[in-house]
């Protein structure tokens, strides 16, 4: 089978992480979205949607008019429910989740024209309602149903988790032993602590936990990511592949490639890609006076009552922090910010800016693009035309906007 995948409109409402990748390629659990969906259905081709300022940058070949394909809404995460539900369609039929459509399944000619049409699927479709899986509508929801995810898909990935073997990894003490997994190449130094008896830790290939780090799972460590020395790492929280994490963090996601490399509290945040937390940069995750928070609704520029008592930082790709920075409860921040303030900065940053303690500037964007290269090429990773030109689209569009 093939898989598809599109976003509507209101995949705007997952901004500013959705300002820089397609829905499908947010990562909430171990898993990305796209890897929980292929995995579970076992599609041998998948390819996806996305606005034509992202296009070569993501992969997206065409589809197969000779087979059958599955479209799946991008910001819909499944359960083994709704599997059963989406694996019963036949052609031209499909499921409704809170009035969303979520999942088709339509022929190979006819997915292909509304694939190179650009259209969203869904015309002259019979659908039926399900209450199974999870409709992400609020960038809150990567972190608040984390644990929850990194759950599923330990349970996905049972053929290819490996339990640790504690003699590989001397002076290392663990708790909860058969819900700690290790990949290879994976180096634990003597006098961390892994606690696994509230949920599993599942660490990635080629990662790196240095001596003396506390681990209390659900935690999910991605390929080639560094806990540093001393962390520590409460339940509920995802290092992507290769970030570097130190000081306090609890129910964070970070998507891949970002750094918090010192001491600093982050907790209750959603972070995108190749974002860097200056030295003792703190986030406040709960208002003074108990009260739920409220949080910027990309979509209509306007504030809404999340319902959460905590809910920390949302940040776009390539954001940064400087030295010693206090981010306020219920922070939202575009892509490619760079905040330098000596006092709590708004809670709302708009994409390209420079915020100091004098006011906000633009950061111009080819120095912007000089840093971001720098950063990439660290990791070994190019700073591509196509990626460079979708900056310039996420630019052009930040100098107009007010967030």
């Amino acid at each position: 089978m093939q898989l598809c995948f599109f976003d509507d409109s209101r995949a705007m409402r997952l901004m500013p992480l959705t300002l820089t990748r397609p829905s499908n390629l947010i990562r909430t659990g171990i898993l990305t979205i796209s890897e929980k969906w292929s995995l579970r259905i076992g599609a041998g081709h998948v390819t996806r949607q996305m606005p034509e300022y992202m296009q070569g940058v993501y992969d997206a070949p065409g589809i197969d008019e000779s087979k059958d394909c599955y479209w799946i809404n991008g910001r819909f995460l499944p359960d083994n429910d709704v599997m059963q539900e989406v694996l019963s369609l036949g052609n031209d039929q499909g499921l409704m989740h809170a009035n969303t459509p979520v999942a088709l399944r339509l022929d190979g000619k006819r997915s292909a024209t509304i694939f190179k049409a650009g259209n969203i699927p869904g015309t002259d479709v019979t659908f039926r309602d399900t209450e199974h899986g999870t409709l992400l509508d609020a960038p809150w929801q990567i972190f608040s149903e984390n644990g929850p995810q990194i759950l599923a898909d330990c349970a996905l990935l049972t053929n290819k988790l490996r339990k640790i073997h504690l003699p590989d990894f001397p002076g290392v003490h663990v708790s909860g032993e058969d819900q700690i997994f290790a990949g290879s190449s994976v180096k634990i130094e003597p006098g961390c602590v892994i606690n696994a008896e509230s949920g599993p830790v599942v660490i990635g290939d080629h990662a790196h936990i240095m001596a003396g780090s506390l681990i209390q799972g659900p935690v999910s460590v991605g390929e080639h990511a560094v806990v540093k020395m001393g962390a520590k790492i409460y339940g509920d929280t995802t290092l992507g592949p290769w970030c570097k994490v130190g000081g306090e963090v609890h129910n964070v996601v970070m998507q891949a490639y970002s750094n918090k490399a010192h001491d600093g509290f982050l907790g209750n945040s959603a972070i995108g890609e190749w974002c860097n937390f200056g030295a003792d940069t703190n986030n406040s995750n709960m208002k003074n006076n108990y009260s739920s928070v409220r949080l910027l609704n990309w979509e209509t520029g306007k504030e809404y009552d999340t319902g959460l008592q905590f809910c920390g930082t949302i940040m776009g790709d390539h954001s940064k922090t400087a030295i010693n920075t206090m981010l306020t409860t219920g922070t939202v921040c575009g892509v490619s910010a760079n905040i330098v303030t000596g006092t709590f900065p708004p809670r709302h940053i708009r994409s390209f800016c420079w915020l100091t303690d004098k006011g906000e500037d633009v950061y111009k964007f080819d120095k912007a693009m000089e840093t971001a290269e720098r950063m990439m090429a660290r990791r070994g990773v190019e700073l591509s035309p196509e990626y460079r030109s979708m900056m310039r689209h996420i630019f052009d569009k930040a100098e107009r906007s007010t967030v």
